[in-house]
């Protein structure tokens, strides 16, 4: 007698658990086209959302860094400097050289100060001292820029982070010793050649707007 019981308990839980696992399977199969839809397709549904889930960004990769950016006057004398906003990136000095290559963006008051087909071959900075590999263009003289003006753009642009404090210059992978007569023995940040600045300044409001990051809070890492 008890184990026909036993018996009758398993069967009616047998039961009852396949009468509730027919509702979901059926509910499905009207779901999927009419009962068109196979089995497999709705055993794997589960598997296959957890496969195409979006990954969630991070907030560290966005927003935008203040950079500065040194080009040339009208007179090809001086050095104008430019605020620009860039999106946030891993390889930020990498960046800002290849922005200052781009030259003014809409300003008639500041000029390339090299030819437009310099390209940014390699750019490392170690132990304070940034070294920028250029393509050949960069020694070619360009309209009225003088060769200082050119030289202390880039110098300029590149020694804004306060991880560098010298700067080294090869072309096509040679370190160079002059550039079209100045010798390079020690270049660093010269504030005297600079006229005046434009462009959008770092900016933050009492209302909670998000700052712009400066020069002197920026990850600088290029590789």
């Amino acid at each position: 007698m008890q184990k026909t019981r036993l018996l009758l308990t398993c069967i009616l839980c047998i039961t009852a658990i396949m009468m509730l696992v027919g509702c979901n399977v059926l509910t499905d199969l009207i779901k999927d086209g009419g009962g068109t839809a196979p089995l497999g397709n709705i055993l794997n549904r589960t598997v296959d959302k957890n496969q195409n889930a979006v990954p969630v960004i991070s907030n560290s990769q966005q927003g935008e860094n203040q950079i500065k950016l040194f080009f040339s006057d009208k007179s090809g004398k001086k050095l104008v400097e430019v605020n620009r906003s860039i999106p946030k990136t891993l390889s930020l000095a990498r960046e800002t050289v290849h922005q200052w290559l781009i030259g003014p963006s809409g300003s008639s008051d500041s000029y390339s100060a090299v030819s437009p087909q310099t390209a940014l071959r390699d750019i490392n900075i170690n132990n304070g001292i940034a070294t920028v590999d250029l393509s050949k263009e960069f020694l070619q003289p360009y309209s009225n820029v003088a060769a200082e003006t050119a030289l202390y753009g880039l110098v300029n642009t590149v020694s804004q982070f306060p991880a560098v404090q010298l700067v080294k210059i090869r072309i096509e992978g040679k370190e160079i010793k002059t550039f079209r007569g100045i010798s390079l023995n020690d270049l660093r940040l010269r504030n005297d050649l600079t006229g005046y600045s434009t462009g959008p300044v770092p900016q933050g409001d009492a209302s909670g707007t998000e700052k712009k990051e400066s020069p002197s809070t920026m990850n600088i890492f290029v590789n």
